[in-house]
C-alpha cells in the first residue's frame, strides 16, 4: 500500500548506487526520520498506522504486530545525532529508485538536487506484508524520493582537522609534469 512521507530528513541514503547490508542482496536504501511533533509528522504516522491495521487485519488475522516486526524504529533508541525525537521508517529495493527534484525533474548523482543524507525530501514507499523464516512482518520498498531543500549534513566523528594535524607549511604539492616525469609517461 502506497505511504507518501513529506517533509522528513534522510540518513543513510543510497540511492545511487546498491549496498548489501547483513549478508543481504545489495538494495537501493535509507532511513527517514518522521518528527512526530510536527503536523506533517503526525499526519504521516496517522496515515501509516491506518495502513498497518489494514495489512495486520487482512494477513495477521487481526493479530497486532509488535515494533520491532515493522519498517520503523523509535529514534530515541538510536544512538544517532538526529534521531531524537523522531520515528525512523528503514526502507529498501532492489530496483533503482526514481529520485526527483523540486520541479519532479529526473536527478542523478552530482546533481544540485539529488537527495543525500540530511536533506529534507518526501517520499513515496510501498507498505507490505511479508512472511517468511522471520514470521510476520511490515515492510517498506523505497520506490520514490523527491529533494524538498538542503538540511543539516549527518556527522559523527571524533576527527578535529585543527587539533589533530600539523601545519606542515609551506606549499608541498604535486605538479601533473612532478607525476609524469617521476613514473617516465
Amino acid at each position: 500500500m502506497k505511504l507518501k512521507l513529506n517533509n522528513v530528513t534522510i540518513a543513510f541514503a543510497n540511492l545511487d548506487e546498491p549496498v548489501a547490508k547483513f549478508g543481504g542482496e545489495p538494495k537501493y536504501s535509507c532511513c527517514l526520520l518522521v518528527d512526530k511533533e510536527t503536523e506533517h509528522g503526525k499526519k504521516d504516522l496517522e496515515n501509516f498506522r491506518a495502513i498497518v491495521d489494514k495489512l495486520e487485519s487482512e494477513n495477521f488475522d487481526g493479530k497486532k504486530l509488535n515494533i520491532d516486526k515493522l519498517c520503523v524504529s523509535d529514534g530515541n533508541e538510536k544512538d544517532y545525532d538526529g534521531f531524537q525525537g523522531k520515528l525512523v521508517f528503514t526502507a529498501a529495493n532492489k530496483k533503482r529508485v526514481v529520485t526527483v527534484g523540486k520541479q519532479r525533474q529526473v536527478v542523478v548523482a552530482g546533481d544540485d538536487q539529488f537527495p543525500v543524507s540530511g536533506n529534507v525530501v518526501n517520499c513515496v514507499l510501498d507498505v507490505w506484508p511479508l512472511t517468511g523464516q522471520f514470521g510476520p512482518r511490515i515492510v517498506a520498498s523505497l520506490e520514490a524520493v523527491q529533494y524538498v531543500s538542503e538540511g543539516t549534513p549527518f556527522t559523527k566523528s571524533n576527527v578535529n582537522v585543527e587539533s589533530d594535524f600539523d601545519d606542515l607549511g609551506g606549499d608541498d604539492s604535486v605538479s601533473v609534469s612532478d607525476v609524469k616525469d617521476t613514473f617516465g609517461l
